[in-house]
């Protein structure tokens, strides 16, 4: 008798098709949130990436009263930014839910997925001091050919389209609730336990593969080049934990 999906006696997919599972929400995701993104994006007359930077605010300033315009930074709203952002995420969680019903995914089994009342102050340690400590001196040498304002740039914009409580609100819920759950899940969760399930015969040097793997499709997936090393360190950071810990 076939066990059923989810249920304990489920083998659950291969660890192969959960790498390509992986690859496919995140193809998937980046490919639909690009469509509504510039749907959404084009019918607000906004535009992406707006230079955060006093000199780029007064120029854009003097830009607009010179043509007679109203005057308008032309930044994403943060609330609709978060909004764009949940096609991703639905991709993220949602093909993972889909091979739990149809193919006997264990989230618990598979993706480690869980927490132990010590996982938050662990985790909060671990990530102030990767942010006080691991990227200032990953960056120390790269600091010496680029920009400090380029490489800071996209954590300005982010804020700087911050305008009310709202859209306060709507960082807290990009920053500390969706883009977290979603990204563990796809990243550490199904893609990073399915390269160490893949690579288990070859033991440590498997381990080592999924980690350098899976943080660089992480760095990669952002689309930000002078940011790529940081957020491969901090994908690496987050993968070694998942393994140490479950």
């Amino acid at each position: 008798m076939e066990a059923a999906a989810g249920a304990p006696g489920a083998t659950g997919p291969t660890p192969a098709r959960r790498i390509v599972i992986a690859v496919a929400s995140l193809l998937t995701g980046v490919v639909v949130t690009a469509f509504v993104g510039a749907a959404v994006v084009s019918a607000g007359g906004w535009e992406f990436d707006v230079p955060a930077t006093l000199g780029s605010d007064l120029g854009r300033t003097a830009r607009q009263v010179g043509e007679g315009v109203p005057l308008d930074d032309l930044r994403i709203p943060l609330g609709i930014g978060v909004l764009l952002n949940v096609p991703l995420w639905a991709c993220f969680v949602g093909f993972p839910l889909v091979a739990r019903r149809r193919e006997g995914l264990d989230w618990r089994r598979h993706l480690g997925w869980g927490m132990r009342p010590v996982d938050v102050p662990m985790g909060l340690a671990v990530g102030v001091l990767a942010q006080l400590l691991v990227l200032p001196l990953l960056y120390l040498p790269i600091l010496q050919w680029v920009d400090g304002e380029d490489l800071e740039e996209p954590a300005r914009n982010l804020v700087a389209a911050a305008r009310s409580p709202a859209d306060v609100i709507a960082l807290v819920v990009l920053t500390v609730i969706g883009a977290p759950i979603a990204e563990e899940v796809l990243y550490r969760g199904v893609l990073f336990r399915g390269i160490v399930d893949l690579e288990a015969h070859r033991g440590r040097v498997g381990v080592i593969v999924a980690v350098i793997a899976s943080s660089a499709v992480f760095a990669a997936s952002h689309l930000q080049l002078l940011q790529f090393p940081g957020l491969m360190a901090i994908g690496a950071i987050a993968a070694v934990a998942m393994h140490l810990t479950g």
